[in-house]
């Protein structure tokens, strides 16, 4: 097949970290295409339940979409999980149809993605590790109860700011020692902000399970999207068997 182009919507300016994140998770033939709804930098702000309703509810969301499509993409992503969970099923959805009426190609977003590769690799429970507040890891776990997976554990890092800054190394420890069960089916790490691309191969091997992760989870989505497998093995098991 010849190469495609994915777009993601991203809900704040692009840093380069980000960027080389994503871009781990795509295959060759590829090209990713990434917009930000807000491209000024704005002061920094705690990342609250309050700020997150405000991401979901954003109309700029559905504009970047439709920059992406003109652009040449053939799906688009949400690039942003807790953005794509806080509202519940019904608020995802209407992401996703605000994008796809926008751009005029299909649309997913991370929390989508996430519950359609639980499903593909035939997960009923998961264990969660997440970066946020309490308050939206409550939502995080009511999200995936509705969407019918059992949550075996769930393990907030209560952070409201600097998420990018979680070494790769220590989310693996922490995965390792704090998050796993041995009756969940699958890891889920979740916020497209968390550092997983070079940590995800030796995870799996050392738990002997799937690891989801928000980026890789809404790479391969999209991509499934627009008609292009991204198999890429050492990025996880959902990559290893995905080339269309």
């Amino acid at each position: 097949m010849d190469s495609c182009q994915i777009g993601i919507v991203w809900p704040e300016p692009v840093q380069d970290g980000h960027r080389a994140e994503l871009q781990a998770f795509v295959a060759q033939r590829v090209r990713l295409d990434i917009e930000s709804v807000r491209r000024d930098p704005e002061p920094e702000q705690n990342i609250t339940l309050a700020l997150v309703e405000g991401l979901a509810r954003d109309p700029e969301n559905g504009r970047a979409a439709r920059r992406l499509a003109e652009r040449g993409a053939r799906a688009v992503a949400y690039g942003c999980t807790s953005g794509s969970y806080v509202l519940g099923p019904s608020g995802d959805a209407a992401i996703t149809d605000q994008m796809a009426t926008a751009s005029g190609v299909p649309a997913t977003t991370t929390s989508s993605a996430v519950v359609q590769a639980l499903q593909t690799l035939g997960a009923e429970s998961v264990a969660v590790l997440s970066p946020h507040i309490d308050a939206l890891n409550e939502r995080l776990r009511a999200y995936l109860e509705a969407s019918g997976f059992r949550v075996a554990a769930m393990v907030g890092l209560n952070l409201s700011c600097d998420i990018e800054a979680v070494d790769p190394a220590e989310t693996r420890e922490i995965v390792e020692s704090r998050v796993n069960r041995l009756d969940a089916d699958a890891i889920f790490i979740s916020c497209t902000g968390m550092r997983t691309a070079e940590v995800i191969g030796d995870m799996e091997a050392s738990l002997g399970k799937p690891v989801i992760t928000a980026n890789q989870a809404t790479l391969w989505h999209v991509s499934q999207l627009a008609g292009v497998g991204m198999s890429r093995p050492e990025r996880g098991r959902l990559l290893a068997a995905s080339a269309l």
